[in-house]
């Protein structure tokens, strides 16, 4: 039988166009290699030049200070190959990232430049590299500075697991919106008559960790209200009532109150007018609004999103 001649094409495809960028600054990698503390260990001792294998479970912190939180481990093995050739993926812990991973190579932990080669979660798909510069010696080991950047596609066909409910209230104002799909809320700020709510502002963190802010939408002046979350608080429901007709105006939202896993906040406003209420299912919260505003409120709707 005859081998098949060599062949090697390049051909065009239909690609995702669209991508999420990357830019963690500020992170630090414990390269921690003897005393208690060691988060890596030797399973093969090589007798010549070559091969000697360590599994590593190195922690990277937010900071080089007593302070710092763990904000992921580099968890895999490196092997001397002439290099230390590293492999492992980079597993994130904190709340906004936790359980995506970045899969990574190259040589060396100190300085130069590994190559993020895929990634999961979060970072689906990802490619970029992870610069890498000395802090620190210590005793004990080593303290890396790092620096990731990549972009991670956004595949065609990709959905958020996002649901858009509402809006209560009424037709009057103009369409307000957010530009990117949140995925958890910062910050909410509303203004208050005492006969309607005037403005509504918010902000919240996008898939890609960005931050954005959204309003205020309405009209100015009236009695500010701040509410700020915490990272691990949710929104669980929103509530409120709307008027049939304030000034001339139909069907303004008069008043609004939110409930999260931790506290209640309002109501703020007039508690006057047709009620309506947006609880969430278990295992769900509310990320996002959008609405329609004038002088004032006149409409609103939630994001939700489950867990």
């Amino acid at each position: 039988m005859a081998a098949n001649p060599f062949n090697l094409q390049v051909a065009p495809c239909a690609a995702p166009i669209e991508c999420n960028e990357l830019n963690f600054q500020g992170l630090y990698l414990y390269h921690t290699v003897l005393g208690p503390k060691a988060n890596q260990i030797s399973i093969v001792e090589s007798k010549g030049s070559m091969g000697t294998t360590a599994v590593n479970n190195w922690a990277v912190y937010d900071g080089p200070g007593p302070d710092a939180k763990v904000v992921a481990h580099a968890q895999g093995l490196h092997i001397q190959a002439g290099n230390w050739l590293n492999s492992f993926s980079l597993v994130f812990e904190n709340e906004r990232f936790s359980g995506s991973t970045l899969q990574v190579m190259g040589i060396t932990v100190e300085s130069g430049e590994w190559a993020i080669v895929g990634g999961t979660g979060q970072f689906a798909l990802a490619n970029g590299v992870i610069s890498k510069r000395f802090h620190e010696q210590r005793s004990d080991g080593n303290v890396i500075e790092l620096t990731i950047r990549a972009f991670c596609p956004l595949l065609k066909g990709a959905r958020y697991p996002v649901t858009k409910i509402g809006t209560w209230g009424g037709p009057g104002g103009n369409p307000m919106d957010i530009t990117e799909v949140s995925k958890r809320l910062e910050s909410i700020t509303v203004k208050s008559a005492p006969n309607a709510v005037v403005s509504f502002a918010f902000s919240y963190v996008d898939y890609a960790g960005q931050k954005h802010s959204a309003g205020p939408w309405g009209g100015s002046g009236g009695e500010p209200h701040t509410i700020q979350l915490a990272e691990s608080e949710l929104i669980t429901e929103v509530s409120g009532t709307v008027n049939a007709s304030i000034g001339g105006i139909s069907d303004l939202v008069t008043s609004i109150k939110f409930v999260t896993n931790r506290q209640t906040y309002g109501p703020w406003g007039e508690v006057k007018g047709t009620p309506f209420k947006v609880p969430v299912q278990p295992g769900s919260n509310i990320v996002g609004f959008f609405g329609r505003s004038g002088i004032y409120l006149d409409a609103i709707g939630v994001y939700v999103s489950s867990l």
